[in-house]
């Protein structure tokens, strides 16, 4: 899935909206863009992100951070489930802030061999929601007068593993060579975003169980009375 390449992107921007009008300090222009996403993360989504490196280049317009993990603080959850999105590195290209104009337009945001953990804990309730709840809740960011004008294209996760769990117990890992993620729309509630994202999953599987050819360990019982609660089918 990962919505969490949304959620980044619009921590990034924020960020980004903050650094434009900030005083020059020691720090390179990577570590306080870098710093601030990280501080905008906790502060608007209640989670935590960590990252080995980041780096900003202006000239080329690409974003990239490595070893990148987003992590909930849903009390529900152990440490574990906790964690949305491990991923290898993450990649963002766009036509980034500068001081003398308040837009970004993300082209383009793809996250490389990572893992989605989706950790369900009651009808309606799991990590994501967490997550979606939280930053739609912050829509919108800005005073009129400051409003931030962002675009953001297609958002892509490469050689990603999907695991779903319910109540603590696994119900689905399956790897897949690319996932696109849906557009967010500020008329989704966070049902209907995270149904845009498993139900062609979840689809493809039953297809893949149905033809024999399942690339997945699935829990198949478990699997249907998840998707029949959260109304999946």
């Amino acid at each position: 899935m990962k919505h969490f390449a949304q959620l980044t992107a619009a921590a990034v921007l924020t960020a980004l909206a903050v650094f434009a009008g900030a005083a020059h300090s020691e720090q390179t222009l990577s570590e306080r863009v870098g710093g601030l996403i990280q501080q905008q993360v906790e502060q608007r989504l209640g989670a935590d992100l960590k990252y080995e490196l980041f780096d900003l280049n202006t000239l080329t317009a690409e974003l990239m951070a490595t070893d990148v993990r987003l992590t909930t603080r849903v009390s529900e959850l152990d440490a574990g489930l906790n964690q949305v999105l491990r991923t290898e590195q993450v990649l963002i290209h766009g036509d980034w802030l500068t001081p003398t104009k308040n837009q970004l337009i993300l082209d383009e945001v793809v996250a490389n061999d990572a893992q989605l953990t989706i950790a369900y804990y009651g009808k309606g309730k799991s990590n994501l929601h967490a997550l979606y709840d939280a930053y739609m809740a912050q829509q919108p960011v800005y005073k009129a007068s400051e409003r931030l004008i962002w675009k953001l294209g297609e958002v892509q996760l490469n050689n990603v593993v999907v695991n779903l769990f319910d109540s603590g117990l696994p119900i689905l890992s399956v790897q897949l060579e690319a996932l696109r993620l849906p557009p967010m729309a500020s008329t989704d509630s966070a049902d209907d975003y995270i149904a845009k994202v498993l139900v062609p999953l979840l689809n493809q599987v039953q297809q893949q169980i149905l033809n024999g050819e399942l690339n997945a360990a699935v829990d198949t019982s478990r699997l249907m009375r998840f998707m029949w609660r959260e109304a999946l089918m």
